[in-house]
């Protein structure tokens, strides 16, 4: 199976942003101090179903601090949902997890009824679900995405709008704690502007307002262009966000080593389409960009 890339030291400085010692981490996880020191000097990796616990405590992305190199089979999508197979048994109305170990090793398709209740309990589509089948059974199927829903028709005005239309479009639906993003936004703009208060007022609603100086911070905190959230026009948010979520997909790329993947000539070719297309969206002054 795909297992999803694990390096200590990157865990290890997401505990200490977090301002965690190895005995918080361990008393979260429910596991012992020393097996986190472990980890952290990959000394022992911690089973693939503990990873999206391990990120969740961290204020981490599963994707971001451990991603994945190919599209996940099934036993992949059970560990992303923090599942062992013997956790499974309740979903195919069944004694033993059987059917879910038959199917992760490509030797009998999952009842109709069991994917419909497994990309439940996954939290995937079935087509998601469906694909990572077949892969199990050693076909070579491309990542299935779901369509997205957002309206070209309706923008996002207010700072908590744009904020849950970066958390659901770049995030997942899960984005960094309102105490990661203040000290995020601070460090980067060099100045102490942001509080963990102020940010949850920002994305809740009950601060609806703010001075562009702590709109610009927290535009740094989630790594997006200040007219992000002083704009209302809904062509530069998806333009925004369509950007950011291309740039988080080349960094996943870059951390597996995947920008060697492409050759020379392809690389002058995005290049050339890349500058290409931003100075056709933003005219002549785009001609500087490399």
């Amino acid at each position: 199976m795909p297992d999803r890339v694990f390096h200590g030291s990157k865990l290890r400085d997401w505990r200490v942003i977090k301002r965690l010692s190895q005995a918080d981490l361990a008393a979260n996880l429910n596991v012992k101090t020393n097996t986190v020191y472990r980890w952290e000097n990959q000394l022992a990796i911690p089973p693939q179903e503990r990873l999206p616990a391990i990120a969740a405590v961290v204020g981490a992305e599963l994707d971001e601090l451990f991603p994945r190199l190919e599209p996940p089979n099934l036993a992949d999508l059970r560990c992303d949902a923090g599942m062992r197979q013997s956790d499974t048994a309740r979903y195919t109305n069944t004694a033993s997890p059987m059917p879910i170990r038959a199917a992760e090793q490509g030797k009998r398709a999952l009842s109709d009824e069991a994917v419909t209740a497994l990309a439940a309990a996954y939290n995937v589509t079935r087509a998601q679900l469906l694909a990572a089948q077949r892969r199990s059974f050693g076909h070579d199927v491309p990542a299935v995405k779901p369509a997205k829903k957002t309206s070209s028709a309706q923008a996002v005005n207010t700072i908590a709008e744009k904020i849950k239309y970066l958390q659901t479009e770049i995030y997942g639906g899960t984005e960094p704690s309102d105490a990661d993003l203040a000290s995020s936004g601070n460090r980067k703009s060099g100045r102490s502007l942001l509080t963990e208060d102020l940010v949850r007022g920002l994305r809740v609603g009950t601060l609806p307002t703010a001075p562009d100086y702590v709109l610009d911070a927290l535009a740094l905190a989630f790594d997006v262009p200040p007219v992000f959230f002083r704009s209302s026009d809904p062509e530069i948010d998806r333009l925004v966000v369509s950007a950011r979520a291309v740039r988080s997909q080349f960094t996943v790329m870059a951390a597996r080593g995947g920008e060697r993947e492409i050759s020379q000539e392809a690389r002058d070719q995005l290049r050339e389409f890349i500058s290409e297309t931003m100075a056709e969206i933003l005219g002549s002054d785009a001609d500087d960009v490399p």
